[in-house]
């Protein structure tokens, strides 16, 4: 019995300083952690900016980017002219001569599959 409530303080002593080294606002390894930052500030500027410069101007990152772009984009447009797709479409089903053209291409393509 006396092992174990030695043992259960131990790791209430060592949780006890794990929290208050690490968690919360102000602990102490923040601080220091902030300190080294502050004393290498130019080091990682240099550092940071040379990576994202060379990033940036890499073929691949383009190649990404404007991907990325181009799928937002088409999202955006399919959501905000969704309504006027429907509008035509509906239109186009209503017409008894359009629907007849629609009808007749579908089963070419089925004949010739």
């Amino acid at each position: 019995m006396e092992k174990e409530i030695l043992h259960l303080a131990e790791n209430a002593v060592k949780q006890s300083i794990i929290k208050s080294l690490t968690e919360g606002y102000g602990n102490p390894l923040s601080k220091l952690v902030g300190q080294v930052i502050d004393n290498h500030s130019q080091e990682l500027t240099n550092i940071i900016d040379e990576e994202f410069s060379s990033m940036i101007t890499s073929k691949e990152f383009k190649r990404g980017l404007k991907t990325a772009l181009n799928e937002k984009l088409a999202k955006v447009l399919i959501s905000r002219m969704g309504g006027e797709l429907e509008k035509q479409v509906n239109e186009l089903k209503q017409n008894p001569v359009t629907r007849a053209k629609i009808t007749t291409a579908i089963n070419k393509v089925i004949e010739e599959n």
